[in-house]
């Protein structure tokens, strides 16, 4: 087992990650398959092998979601789906899986085109386009459409969407600072946005208990808690309801980016995607019947999910002593992996770094442990299929109607904090047969 160089005194690797995150952690394979590392008194292990990662991700009986870092991830969203530790998840599952058959898949997927048509319908032939907000604006819609009917509270609502910011900024510096108790503008606005997210939260569930007849994500999760044995409280609610607008706004915008920017640099891949979605769409918005025969369009976004995964760092804690890769753990130890680093591995694929939408074409690529971006197990991620949907329409729908292009200007690097985002990405929009 290596240890990662160049730690300092009292902060340990904590001011590297922060300062290069990416690169810190593409450094750590050359110390070997697992690396310790310290985050000022936090001390961890880094791994750096996509099976021996599966086995993390997979055996949550001995690597649980517990420990410092995950307690500062429940500051945010609470003990909800994504944050709970194993004694809780199972029970959070049950509550959250009917919200995501795939009965209700073409009814979401309605709602992302309608979305997607608001939020284009002003673009202009030629108008450039700051990517980013326009992903934030369209995922956060679309998911408040999704969760909450229009008879919701439409104040909270917007609560909630207003809080996400302050709250996504504050994540990833609050997991690896000792000073979160100091009253600094950062961390003044991380409590106001949390007890804004929280009161928001806590009144539209006090709406909808209150009665009246909905066909929407919070519907859904309300007859879910009917049927389980004991009602959750409102903590409970709140914190499966922000878990959910978080994933569903901030990380898959940030996929949203990605998708756009990777097409806006490949222009051939984009021509091959438009091609298939006229083939199969012609004049049609894409329906969710539609995404099964839109094979490229689907590897297209795996392969940026792949270079760019939005959770690309996330931790365990051992709860027993146990061996991995014949290494022994003590009880109590911090493990970290990275699917942005285990996605990059050369072995399980061939020139990592270059976007190549073909390699999910053919036949399984990689090992156990070789894709991490949905999880697996137990833990896998409830929302994939909806989240594929959402960038499968996004990519379908812009292409027909849109020719991306990269504005001139510095090479687009990730900002890697609690999600993988790119810097400033603004790109240009061709109408296409405009004359």
């Amino acid at each position: 087992m290596g240890t990662a160089p160049g730690a300092l005194p009292l902060l340990g690797h904590a001011a590297t990650l922060l300062r290069d995150p990416l690169r810190f952690i593409g450094s750590l394979p050359a110390h070997g398959d697992l690396v310790h590392v310290r985050f000022g008194p936090l001390r961890a292990v880094v791994v750096c092998d996509p099976e021996l990662s599966h086995q993390v991700i997979t055996n949550e009986r001995v690597f649980d979601k517990e420990g410092p870092l995950w307690r500062r991830a429940r500051e945010v969203e609470g003990d909800g789906l994504i944050t709970t530790a194993r004694a809780r998840h199972r029970r959070r599952r049950r509550m959250v899986q009917p919200a995501f058959h795939r009965a209700r898949m073409p009814h979401y997927a309605t709602i992302m085109t309608e979305v997607l048509a608001d939020e284009t319908a002003a673009w202009q032939d030629g108008q450039v386009v700051p990517v980013s907000a326009f992903a934030l604006r369209f995922t956060s819609e679309t998911t408040a459409r999704v969760m909450f009917s229009e008879s919701a509270d439409p104040e909270a609502v917007a609560g909630i969407r207003a809080a996400l910011p302050d709250l996504v900024a504050g994540v990833f510096r609050r997991m690896l600072s000792p000073l979160n108790w100091l009253p600094t503008p950062a961390n003044r606005a991380f409590t106001k946005a949390r007890k804004q997210l929280q009161d928001s939260a806590a009144r539209l569930i006090a709406g909808y208990r209150a009665g009246g007849e909905r066909d929407d994500m919070m519907a859904v999760l309300l007859a879910a808690e009917r049927d389980e044995t004991g009602t959750p409280d409102d903590e409970e609610m709140a914190a499966l309801v922000t878990g959910l607008f978080l994933a569903g706004t901030e990380t898959t915008s940030a996929s949203v980016s990605w998708v756009m920017h990777l097409l806006a640099e490949h222009p051939d891949a984009q021509e091959r995607l438009r091609r298939e979605t006229e083939s199969v769409l012609g004049d049609r918005v894409p329906a969710y019947e539609d995404l099964i025969h839109l094979p490229y369009t689907r590897a297209v976004v795996t392969e940026a999910l792949r270079l760019y995964p939005p959770a690309w760092l996330l931790a365990r804690v051992t709860t027993s002593r146990t061996t991995l890769g014949g290494h022994v753990l003590p009880a109590g130890m911090n493990v970290i992996y990275s699917p942005y680093l285990i996605q990059r591995r050369p072995r399980q694929y061939p020139e990592p770094d270059r976007f190549d939408p073909d390699r999910w074409l053919s036949a399984a690529t990689g090992c156990p442990g070789s894709f991490l971006t949905f999880g697996d197990g137990a833990r896998k991620c409830a929302g994939d299929t909806f989240a594929l949907t959402q960038l499968m329409v996004v990519a379908a729908g812009l292409v027909r109607r849109w020719e991306l292009r990269p504005v001139p200007g510095r090479r687009k690097r990730p900002k890697a904090r609690a999600v993988l985002h790119p810097r400033h990405l603004r790109l240009r929009l061709n109408r296409r047969g405009a004359a």
